[in-house]
């Protein structure tokens, strides 16, 4: 005889509509509600940047500085310190190291630029007999006049190049007695240097907890993306700003060792200027040995001087490339040397020198940005998908 099948099974749907409980599904989240909060964002940022403007300097100054030492202040903290004791222990160590700059090193240079002042005529003469045989055969073979008498050359030189003179202390004189007049724009500026290092230490103290509050504006569904984002641009900008400094610090006091034992004039001035000028790639090295070749032809001519100021700058390299750059930079840089100098020449070309000091930072997190959005399209159907044949 024939059954018909079973209408409902234990446990299986009996065909009626399961009603959910609870209220009802959020609709998604549609684009203008998107576009309004983006726009807010941006609104309210533009608002706090035109309030803080007039310490807008002081406050990425203080930033970058808290960013930089905030490494530092965490290798205290592991250790025992409590984190207001170890940014007053930096902070201490950072006024000591001014203190003993301003002792120290600012007298030296003074006693240099005295001195070459005093030698500028002897520096002209010897300029002139060096030069001389090389300006009769152009003047020969082009009939162009070249200028090789003190005041010809002081005609052509910059109103602030002509300043270098025996009297440069009256000159210098003048400009101290200028600002001191402006008593209140003096003022001002002593009282801004002296909050930067307390703008400096109210960040350090709360940093993990800005940290922590701008990680909790970002929508949870993007968080894991937007940390991971971050502590690529902390490694790769951290490791390229605390590397070359450290790197252009070491350069800068053993090029001036070197130039000083070679005896040249300005050796401090010309050794600090070419060390810290290593975040350009070669360009530091570039303008230390001209300037260095130069004064040693003014002074001594072309004789061993010449040696004793390759081996200055050549022992430092060999230092850099074979010893710091490895330990302290190692391979977490990841940034060209031509990117850095485009990215540089950019940044001064379109916002001077504040383009020039946030080019390094942008450029870093372009990059990883890039990088990104790189693997994103290797992931996605567009690049894998074949075409119909």
């Amino acid at each position: 005889m024939y059954r018909r099948p079973p209408t409902s099974h234990r446990g299986a749907a009996t065909g009626r509509v399961q009603r959910r409980s609870g209220p009802p599904p959020e609709p998604p989240v549609s684009l203008q509600q998107r576009m309004f909060w983006g726009v807010s964002f941006v609104v309210v940022l533009m608002g706090l940047l035109w309030l803080i403007w007039p310490v807008f300097s002081m406050l990425v100054g203080s930033a970058a500085l808290a960013y930089l030492l905030d490494p530092v202040v965490d290798r205290f903290e592991r250790r025992g310190m409590s984190r207001s004791a170890a940014i007053g222990v930096i902070l201490l160590i950072g006024v000591v190291a001014i203190v003993l700059i301003a002792v120290f090193v600012v007298p030296t240079l003074a006693q240099q630029f005295a001195i070459l002042s005093t030698n500028i005529a002897d520096y002209l003469s010897r300029a002139d007999a060096l030069l001389a045989p090389a300006a009769t055969w152009i003047e020969a073979k082009t009939g162009v006049h070249v200028p090789l008498d003190p005041l010809e050359i002081q005609a052509l030189l910059p109103d602030l190049v002509k300043k270098i003179s025996p009297d440069a202390r009256s000159t210098i004189q003048g400009y101290l007695t200028g600002a001191f007049s402006s008593g209140l724009g003096l003022v001002l500026k002593v009282f801004n240097l002296a909050l930067l290092p307390i703008f400096t230490f109210f960040l350090l103290k709360d940093w993990d907890r800005i940290i922590a509050s701008v990680d909790a504006l970002v929508p949870p569904r993007y968080r894991d993306t937007v940390r991971r984002i971050g502590r690529e641009v902390d490694t790769r900008l951290g490791g390229f700003v605390q590397g070359q400094i450290t790197v252009a610090v070491v350069l800068a006091v053993l090029y001036s060792i070197g130039l000083r034992l070679v005896g040249i004039d300005l050796a401090y001035l010309v050794g600090i200027s070419a060390g810290l000028l290593f975040v350009v790639p070669y360009l530091g090295t570039v303008i230390g040995i001209v300037l260095s070749v130069v004064l040693s032809i003014l002074k001594f001519g072309f004789d061993a001087h010449l040696i004793g100021v390759a081996a200055a700058f050549a022992i430092p390299q060999a230092i850099e490339g074979w010893f710091l750059t490895p330990r302290i930079m190692g391979d977490k840089v990841g940034l060209h040397p031509m990117v850095i100098m485009v990215a540089l020449i950019v940044g001064g070309n379109l916002m001077g020198i504040w383009g020039m000091l946030v080019a390094i930072p942008v450029t870093a997190t372009a990059f990883v940005l890039l990088s990104e959005w790189l693997t994103r399209y290797r992931a996605s159907r567009v690049f894998g998908d074949t075409p119909a044949g």
